[in-house]
C-alpha cells in the first residue's frame, strides 16, 4: 500500500473531523445558551428528558458533549442523578444523526454545499444565518473528508493481510475491545462511525464484524464523560457511571441477541444496499433498542450508581439539615431545640464566610472566592429548608411563648441569610479590586480593620452563651459604634479622594464594602436580641 494512500487517509480523517466540529460548534452557536437552559429545565418527565437529551444531541452532533454539560448540571446540584439518565438515554440515540448524514451519500456535492456555507457565513450581515453559513461549509467538509478516506481506503480491498485482519472482529469480544480503543482515542463515537463507514463502502469489511465494533463505538464515548467527572462530586461521578453502564449492559444484551438472531441480516433487509447506510442503520437500532429496553430499569441504573459508588461528598452533607429530621414528628419544646441547633449551624457558616470575604480584601485567592460562594449556595439552602420547617412546626400544639420563639427563630434565620449575602458583595468587591488592579490605601485598610474588628466581636458574642440582657446591650452599643465609625470613615474618605490620595473607582469599591458592613453589623445584632 503506497505512502500516498496513507497521507489521504490522515487528510481526509483531518478535514471529517475538522467539518464536524465546525458544524457542531456553527449548529451550537444558532442555538445559543438555549440548550442549556433546555437541559436544566425540562428534565422534570423522564420521556420529556430522552427527547431532549436526543434532540440537543442532535444539535450539537456529540453526545460526549451533551453527557458532560449533564455531568457539571449534577455536580452544580441543578439535577438529580434520577433527572440524568433519561437525558444520556436521549443522548445516545440523538449521536447516531451524524451517521445517518455520512450514509446520504452525496460527497459528490460536497464542494458545492461547503460552497453555499461560505457564501452565507461571508456575506450574511445577520448573526444567525453566518453560524447557519458555518454549520454547512462543516457538513461540506465531512462529506468531502468522507470522500477522501473511502478513496484511500480502496487499495485496502487487494491487501490480504487488512482483509484477515477485519476477519478477526467476527469475534464479539476483539470487535468491542477494537471499537472502545478507537473511539476512546478519538473522543468521538460519530468520527469512529464516519472511519467505519468509509471502510465499509470499499466493501473490506462485513456487517456482521462492524456491528461488534459499533457496540464497542458507544463504550468508548464514555471517556469523555469519565474525564469530565475526575475531581467532581460523587454524584458527578455516579452520573457519568451511568453513562458507562447504560452503554456496557446494552452491549450484552445485544451480543448475547446475536448469537441466536442474526440482527446484520435483518438490519439489511431494511437498509439500502449500501454499507455506509447498513452501519449508520445499525448504530441507530442498537441505540433505540438499547434505550427501549432499559427504559424500565433506568432508576434501577442510577441505585446500582450509589451502590457501586457509595456515601456522600462533604458538600452533600452540608447541603443536608443535620439537626431537624423531617421524617420524625416531635412535641413543640424538642423541635425547637432541634430548630436552636440547627440555627447555630447556619450562624457558624455565615461567620466563616464574612471571615472569609474580608481576607479576600487584602490577599485575593481564586479557591477561597469559589468556595464563599459555594457555602453562599448552603447558607441559602439551610435557610429554604429552617424557614419551610419552622412554618410546618406552627401548627404543633405549643404555648404563646414557644410560638413566639418560633416565630423569632424564622426572623433570625432569614437575617443570616442576608448577611450571607453581604459577604457575598464583599467577596465581589475584592475580586473586581483584584481583576481592575486597584489598590485600597494603607489609611483605608486601618479603617476596614477597625469596622472588622468590631463586627467579628459581635458575630463571637452571639454565639457566646452572655446573659440575654448583657448581649443585647452589647450587640446595640457594637452596631452603634459600627454605624458611627462607618460615617466617620466616608467623611475621611471623601478628604482623602479630593486630595487625590486614593483612586476614585477605589473609591466606590470602599463605598460597597462599608455599606455591606453596616448591614452585616445590623443583621446580626437584630438576630441576637431574637435569640434566646
Amino acid at each position: 500500500m503506497s505512502i500516498n494512500y496513507f497521507i489521504e487517509l490522515l487528510g481526509g480523517l483531518a478535514l471529517f473531523l475538522y467539518g464536524m466540529e465546525m458544524m457542531s460548534t456553527g449548529l451550537e452557536l444558532v442555538a445559543g445558551d438555549k440548550l442549556r437552559v433546555i437541559i436544566e429545565k425540562m428534565t422534570s418527565n423522564f420521556f420529556k428528558a430522552i427527547l431532549v437529551g436526543a434532540g440537543v444531541t442532535a444539535i450539537i452532533q456529540s453526545s460526549s458533549a451533551t453527557t458532560v454539560m449533564v455531568v457539571g448540571f449534577v455536580n452544580a446540584g441543578l439535577m438529580t442523578i434520577y433527572q440524568s439518565v433519561g437525558i444520556i438515554m436521549g443522548a445516545n440515540i440523538g449521536t447516531t444523526i451524524t451517521g445517518q448524514l455520512v450514509a446520504l451519500n452525496i460527497s459528490t456535492l460536497a464542494p458545492i454545499i461547503a460552497f453555499v456555507g461560505f457564501l452565507l457565513n461571508t456575506f450574511s450581515k445577520n448573526k444567525r444565518k453566518r453560524y447557519v453559513g458555518q454549520s454547512i461549509i462543516g457538513l461540506g467538509f465531512l462529506f468531502m473528508g468522507m470522500q477522501f478516506m473511502s478513496d484511500s481506503m480502496a487499495p485496502l480491498r487487494d491487501y490480504p493481510g487488512f482483509v484477515t485482519l477485519m476477519t478477526k472482529f467476527d469475534n464479539p469480544f476483539l470487535g468491542v475491545i477494537a471499537g472502545t480503543a478507537i473511539t476512546a482515542l478519538l473522543q468521538s463515537s460519530s468520527a469512529s462511525l464516519g472511519i467505519l463507514q468509509a471502510i465499509s463502502n470499499q466493501g473490506v469489511i462485513t456487517l456482521h464484524s462492524a456491528m461488534y465494533i459499533i457496540l464497542g463505538f458507544n463504550i468508548g464515548t464514555c471517556v469523555t464523560s469519565v474525564l469530565s467527572s475526575v475531581g467532581s462530586s460523587k454524584n458527578a461521578r455516579r452520573t457519568a457511571l451511568v453513562h458507562v453502564l447504560f452503554n456496557i449492559i446494552g452491549t450484552i444484551i445485544f451480543v448475547t441477541i446475536s448469537l441466536f438472531v442474526p440482527i446484520d441480516e435483518i438490519i439489511k433487509g431494511f437498509s439500502r444496499d449500501l454499507p455506509a447506510a447498513e452501519i449508520a442503520n445499525l448504530h441507530t437500532t442498537f441505540n433505540i433498542a438499547t434505550t427501549i429496553l432499559l427504559i424500565p430499569f433506568s432508576k434501577k441504573l442510577a441505585d446500582l450508581s450509589f451502590k457501586i459508588i457509595p456515601g456522600i461528598d462533604k458538600e452533600q452533607e452540608e447541603m443536608s439539615l443535620q439537626y431537624i429530621n423531617l421524617n420524625v414528628v416531635k412535641d413543640a419544646p424538642a423541635t425547637f431545640t432541634d430548630v436552636k441547633a440547627e440555627i447555630r449551624r447556619l450562624l457558624d457558616i455565615v461567620t466563616m464566610n464574612y471571615e472569609s470575604s474580608v481576607s479576600l480584601l487584602s490577599e485575593f485567592d481564586e479557591e477561597k472566592y469559589d468556595e464563599i460562594f459555594r457555602r453562599e449556595g448552603v447558607i441559602n439552602y439551610l435557610n429554604k429548608q429552617i424557614s419551610a420547617f419552622i412554618i410546618d412546626s406552627l401548627g404543633l400544639s405549643m404555648n404563646e411563648k414557644t410560638s413566639a420563639n418560633f416565630a423569632n427563630y424564622l426572623r433570625i434565620s432569614r437575617d443570616m441569610e442576608r448577611i450571607g449575602d453581604h459577604s457575598k458583595n464583599i467577596a465581589e468587591v475584592a475580586k473586581l479590586k483584584y481583576d481592575e488592579k486597584l489598590e485600597f490605601t494603607d489609611m483605608t485598610f486601618e479603617e476596614l480593620r477597625e469596622i472588622n474588628s468590631i463586627i467579628e466581636k459581635m458575630f463571637h458574642s452571639a454565639i457566646d452563651k452572655l446573659d440575654k440582657d448583657e448581649r443585647i446591650t452589647f450587640m446595640r452599643e457594637s452596631n452603634e459604634l459600627v454605624q458611627k465609625e462607618a460615617s466617620n470613615f466616608r467623611n475621611n474618605h471623601m478628604l482623602r479622594m479630593r486630595e487625590k490620595i486614593c483612586n476614585p473607582e477605589s473609591g466606590l469599591l470602599y463605598e460597597k464594602t462599608l455599606a455591606a458592613m453596616e448591614r452585616i453589623s445590623s443583621y446580626i445584632s437584630n438576630a441576637s436580641k431574637l435569640a434566646n
